[in-house]
């Protein structure tokens, strides 16, 4: 795996709360038959977590980094708890906080989880006045091997919006070519959920510097219902035909990727299907950072994936990638993500042999493609 890794996005201090009866009625009171539980979280931190653990036990011969790149402050508790966590992980940081102007806490989160869903209340402190132009192009761009860079949690952070990270990616893009001409440069992005629930952010005109996007349904759904008029008045006899039809459009070459929950995982390019991966049945305990478990899965299959053509061959194929790397990609992410929501907590890596286990059951795709590559989608179903 000559790839490293550059994780950005936002790291919290997660309190879980575990809750087995119905909500509070307000002013009312509800039990909690465990303790609140404290633990390091953020889509970049739990997805880099991840990352570094699938890479260590894995990974035979070369390592490659994983470094992360967020904004905490070192001089409170919850930001020595996030630099304790990536110590233990051996997660390099390069902490873009704004040291002359930023006094505000490292940002925190209660997750309430009740009946196998979750709920957040979120402090974000530091993360609020996190900007792309805090990011450090050439330390990103001087990566010598083959580059990922993932972008973790979009909607959560405002600075990153309208155009602002767009720069900044086309810099990296432009100064890869520069400096690694022979070298690959992948992009991924997760959009998370947005508490505007404006669904905006200017996502659209990223996607032609995107390579995959990841986002669950539910985050797909409310992307298409608050940004596409002329979307909520087509009839599609599937949902997953809307979705390839509506970001199939924003770019003809980024990969969609739309977890599903117990319904499983899909592809989309291009305003195609390529593949749906099977669910893994298994009651889940604590479904908090699936979604990031899932992307670092995804990013260690893609990569992992034999042969080397793609990654050897950079410039002739710097805007797709081959639909078997992508099954393979998402057969680890809905693994790692299955045996991650068996565990309290979502930066706590699972035991390699729950991962080895739900790799068994998740083998093959739900359905082959057809031989142009493709799988129609009048033929889906």
């Amino acid at each position: 795996m000559a790839v490293n890794f550059h994780i950005v996005g936002d790291a919290y201090v997660d309190f879980f709360s575990f809750l087995d009866g119905d909500w509070p009625e307000s002013g009312g009171d509800s039990r909690l038959a465990q303790p609140v539980k404290c633990y390091a979280g953020g889509s970049a931190v739990n997805t880099a977590t991840h990352l570094k653990s699938l890479i260590r036990n894995f990974t035979a011969d070369s390592k490659p980094e994983v470094i992360l790149h967020t904004v905490l402050n070192p001089d409170d508790h919850y930001g020595q708890m996030l630099i304790d966590h990536t110590v233990e992980h051996d997660i390099p940081i390069n902490n873009c906080r704004k040291e002359h102007e930023d006094t505000l806490s490292t940002g925190h989160c209660i997750a309430i989880i009740s009946e196998g869903e979750r709920s957040f209340m979120t402090h974000q402190g530091v993360i609020e006045n996190f900007d792309a132009d805090d990011l450090d192009v050439e330390k990103i761009a001087s990566t010598s091997t083959h580059l990922h860079l993932h972008i973790a949690g979009f909607y959560n952070i405002p600075g990153f919006w309208d155009g602002k990270l767009k720069r900044k990616l086309q810099l990296i893009r432009d100064r890869r070519k520069e400096m690694y001409p022979g070298k690959h440069t992948t992009i991924s992005l997760v959009t998370q959920h947005d508490a505007t629930r404006k669904w905006d952010g200017g996502l659209c005109d990223l996607y032609p510097l995107l390579d995959f996007v990841l986002m669950n349904d539910l985050e797909a759904r409310s992307i298409i219902r608050t940004r596409s008029e002329s979307h909520k008045r087509i009839e599609f006899e599937h949902e997953h035909m809307q979705w390839a039809d509506y970001f199939g459009g924003q770019h003809p070459t980024t990969n969609t990727i739309v977890t599903r929950g117990e319904k499983g995982s899909v592809a989309l390019r291009g305003k195609k299907i390529l593949s749906k991966q099977k669910p893994i049945v298994m009651k889940s305990v604590d479904p908090t950072g699936a979604g990031d478990s899932f992307t670092a899965g995804f990013m260690y299959g893609l990569w992992s994936w034999k042969p080397l053509t793609l990654r050897n061959n950079a410039e002739k194929n710097n805007d797709e990638w081959t639909i078997e790397g992508i099954e393979e990609g998402m057969r680890w992410g809905v693994s790692l993500a299955s045996a991650t929501v068996m565990i309290p907590g979502a930066s706590i890596p699972p035991h390699n042999t729950d991962i080895k286990k739900f790799l068994d059951e998740a083998k093959e795709p739900e359905y082959p493609v057809f031989e142009n590559g493709y799988s129609q989608l009048s033929s889906c179903y």
